[in-house]
């Protein structure tokens, strides 16, 4: 939920969390890949601090509320790190967008769960990769208004 974001905007991990478009991309993220892991069937553990159903759930206001709530960094001082992907595209390297956030949007698609902002983020992750795009922060908003959000 966090590779892909940091890798398109060129943002570290409190940057992103300190920023409510960085905040969305990743709760929908997040809510997407948990529904498609509970419609495999899959026991997923806690992730950043909340169940799997807890994320599944984000589409009700109130517990979007509560995972925005939780993933606000309450002070600026925090560690501002780096994922693989957004280090593979400072480096010119492939990412492993496809079977990452990829793998998402085809089980999705298999398995009829909507997975809109997964399938934003894998495009736009593509054209950074053909350096097509420049990795930066307005990338969030592109997915996000690629999806309606």
């Amino acid at each position: 939920m966090g590779n892909p974001v940091q890798a398109m905007s060129g943002l570290g991990s409190l940057e992103i969390m300190s920023s409510e478009v960085g905040r969305a991309i990743t709760i929908h993220l997040a809510a997407e890949a948990a529904r498609v892991g509970l419609a495999l069937g899959y026991r997923v553990p806690k992730f950043n601090g909340a169940a799997v159903e807890q994320w599944a759930a984000a589409d009700r206001s109130e517990t979007y509320e509560a995972l925005d709530r939780m993933l606000t960094p309450a002070s600026a001082t925090g560690r501002n790190w780096r994922a693989s992907m957004a280090q593979d595209i400072a480096k010119g390297r492939p990412t492993e967008i496809d079977h990452m956030n990829g793998y998402v949007l085809a089980q999705g698609r298999e398995r009829g769960v909507p997975t809109p902002v997964s399938a934003a983020v894998v495009e736009v992750m593509h054209e950074v990769e053909e350096r097509v795009r420049k990795p930066e922060p307005q990338n969030i908003g592109l997915v996000l208004g690629r999806t309606g959000l």
